[in-house]
């Protein structure tokens, strides 16, 4: 084996699923924790955890597992959503994902785009344009149509603190907003990685060293300038959602992920064994893919930010 892997998790709703997939990449790889990582990223054989976002549903359903079997883990937070108990935009809107909302959302934000946007999915558009225009848009509409705000989906401030002490738990940046961070202007993008960095140190009393990219592709969501604002801080590894293996070349402040939701032991090893090609099989299978609209999307605009 000449690489390494970074394995990505974002809602886990069974333990029973979860504690299989770890027995099982666990007689293949050697588990390791963000520290360990860094410090042997260029070593193959190993396997680092990580969740994104913190979903009460890994306080529930999977740190459980993680202790029990003893296998450490980086959970990516935004300290904002935590401490004002507030969902992520994108969870708002699950639940307002209709025509209705589409209609709604191309008609406030088809001035930014060359040419009509109605054919394309309302995630690709909203992830084609600053966060606070999506944060705004969310809001005014639930207030038109008398829409309450879901309830809060993600873990506590207590829960952080408990996680963070527990010593298996490595508590990583994710963001204030989980913006698109190269849909932002050059102060939105500071504050949105050095203001939640910062916030996260005084929530849980110590320095934050690892990062994730807001839904993590290269080029698409983050760049040179990106990298430029995160090697100013305390971040030692920024990680992405590029499926590959971590190998010889990689760069701290890009390292790869493959996203894990679902399947048995074969679909997970081919996933793995097959990273670098999971992408463009894919889009090959699916003719509008989200990553293609976005693509479109991006040539369209009339408004850096």
């Amino acid at each position: 084996m000449n690489y390494s892997i970074v394995v990505m998790f974002h809602e886990i709703h069974s333990s029973v699923w979860f504690n299989e997939v770890l027995v099982h990449l666990g007689k293949k790889y050697k588990f390791v924790n963000a520290d360990q990582l860094y410090e042997n990223i260029r070593s193959t054989g190993l396997c680092h955890i990580t969740f994104d976002d913190g979903h009460r549903s890994f306080f529930e359903n999977a740190y459980p597992v993680l202790y029990e079997l003893q296998i450490p883990a980086t959970l990516f937070v935004s300290p904002k959503v935590i401490e004002e108990e507030t969902n992520y935009w994108f969870q708002s809107v699950r639940k307002l994902n209709n025509n209705d909302f589409h209609q709604y959302v191309c008609k406030k934000v088809s001035y930014r785009f060359s040419n009509p946007i109605t054919d394309y999915s309302v995630y690709s558009i909203l992830k084609s344009i600053p966060v606070k225009i999506i944060l705004e848009l969310i809001e005014n509409y639930e207030s038109e149509n008398r829409i309450k705000e879901e309830p809060y989906m993600n873990i506590t401030k207590e829960q952080l603190i408990e996680l963070n002490n527990s010593g298996l738990v490595e508590i990583g940046s994710h963001t204030n907003n989980h913006p698109i961070l190269a849909n932002e202007s050059d102060n939105m993008l500071e504050w949105e990685i050095k203001d939640s960095i910062e916030r996260l140190e005084k929530l849980i009393g110590k320095d934050i060293g690892y990062f994730a990219y807001p839904n993590g592709q290269p080029v698409l969501d983050f760049g040179d300038r990106e990298l430029k604002i995160l090697k100013e801080t305390t971040i030692k590894l920024a990680f992405s959602t590029d499926s590959r293996k971590i190998k010889e070349e990689t760069n701290n402040y890009m390292v790869p992920r493959i996203g894990i939701s679902k399947g048995n032991n074969f679909f997970i090893d081919n996933k793995i064994r097959f990273a670098e090609q999971w992408i463009q099989l894919r889009n090959a299978i699916h003719r509008n893919t989200e990553d293609k609209e976005r693509k479109y999307l991006k040539a369209m605009s009339l408004l850096d930010t």
